[in-house]
Parts: structure tokens; C-alpha cells; sequence
């Protein structure tokens, strides 16, 4: 057997534990006391590999963090999201689409948390963070549309009304303000459902 396809599927492997790596390391960094300092050369030094590494894996800092969201959407169960959209009572659709995002924003909040406040002092962090939620509104959007058709509210006059409400009522701000001591994930996923019931009459 030849040394060249051991070495290129060491390499592959090298890679791969590079990446990972890295995209841990940043996970720990949003979520420690260093995380307002996030940056490729903090989360480098943090992974032990070089900056270049990090370059070469994600090409920029708006890289990674499309990297780390995608990742942290898979292990927070952001799969399931596609079983709401193929509900066919638009109301049932729309009440598991609350539960997934309540489900995501509970999987990971410390890291949540700091990618929000980085948004706020970074305009990459802000330009990515955006990017991802307004697929949360496109969602809201299209299942409002069903919604509609099948109830006959929201009227055309109050779809955006009703869109920008559900959107403030899944956003990680809301989550986050009602995850207190006293009150559990399925306790928040309720009172969420509730209120959007609220918000289409």
C-alpha cells in the first residue's frame, strides 16, 4: 500500500479534530468571563493551534461563527425544525415551531447569551446573528400564511403586526428574561404558546 492515501487520510483526520477543536474552543470562550475579547486569535490560543489554522477552517471571524451557530443548532435539536413546517394543522405547526426554538434556546444559553452581547459591540457578530434570525422570521411569515388561510386571522391589515409579535415572542431575549429558577422549559414553551394564541385573536 502506498504512503500517499495514509498520509492524505491522516491529514483529513488531522482536520477534523482541527476544526472541532476549535469550534470548542470558541464555545468556552463565548461563555467564560473572557468572551466580550472573542476573537480568531483568542479562540486560537485557546484550541493550542496556530491562527492560521483557524483562518484555514473558517476563512474569517463571520465564518466561524456561521461554523459555530450551525453546530450549535444541531446539538440543540434545530433538526426537528422541518417536522413543524410539514404539520398539517397550521396551529399544531406553529406551536412545535415554538417548542423547537424554545428547545434551542435552552441547549446552550451561556453561549447564546454571549453571542448576543458581542452583537451589540460587534458588527460582524451582528451581521451573522441577523442573517440566522431572519430565517426565524421567515419561518414565523410562512406559517402566519397558513394560519390565515385556514382561520382567517391574522387579517392581511395585521400580518405584520402579528409577525413582529411572534417573532419577539420565540426571540432568545424572551426565553432567556422567562428561564427563571421557578418556572421550567415545558412552563416557558406553554406561556410562549399561550401568548401567540393571544397575539392571532
Amino acid at each position: 500500500m502506498s504512503p500517499r492515501p495514509y498520509r492524505m487520510e491522516r491529514r483529513r483526520e488531522s482536520t477534523g479534530e482541527n476544526r472541532l477543536r476549535i469550534l470548542h474552543a470558541a464555545r468556552e470562550l463565548l461563555a467564560s468571563e473572557e468572551g466580550t475579547r472573542f476573537s480568531l486569535e483568542q479562540v486560537a490560543r485557546r484550541a493550542k493551534v496556530a491562527r492560521m489554522t483557524v483562518y484555514y477552517q473558517f476563512g474569517s471571524l463571520g465564518g466561524l461563527l456561521r461554523a459555530l451557530l450551525d453546530s450549535l443548532a444541531l446539538a440543540g435539536g434545530m433538526d426537528h425544525l422541518a417536522d413543524a413546517f410539514r404539520r398539517p394543522d397550521p396551529l399544531d405547526a406553529l406551536d412545535e415551531f415554538i417548542g423547537v426554538f424554545m428547545g434551542f434556546w435552552e441547549s446552550d444559553r451561556p453561549v447564546l447569551r454571549g453571542l448576543g452581547a458581542l452583537a451589540v459591540l460587534n458588527p460582524d457578530f451582528a451581521e451573522v446573528l441577523e442573517e440566522r434570525y431572519a430565517w426565524r422570521r421567515k419561518g414565523i411569515r410562512a406559517l402566519l400564511v397558513r394560519v390565515a388561510r385556514e382561520t382567517g386571522r391574522p387579517k392581511p391589515r395585521q400580518m405584520d403586526d402579528a409577525a413582529d409579535l411572534l417573532y419577539l415572542l420565540t426571540s432568545f431575549a424572551t426565553y432567556d428574561m422567562l428561564a427563571t429558577p421557578a418556572r421550567n422549559r415545558e412552563q416557558i414553551v406553554g406561556l410562549i404558546r399561550k401568548l401567540a394564541r393571544q397575539a392571532l385573536a
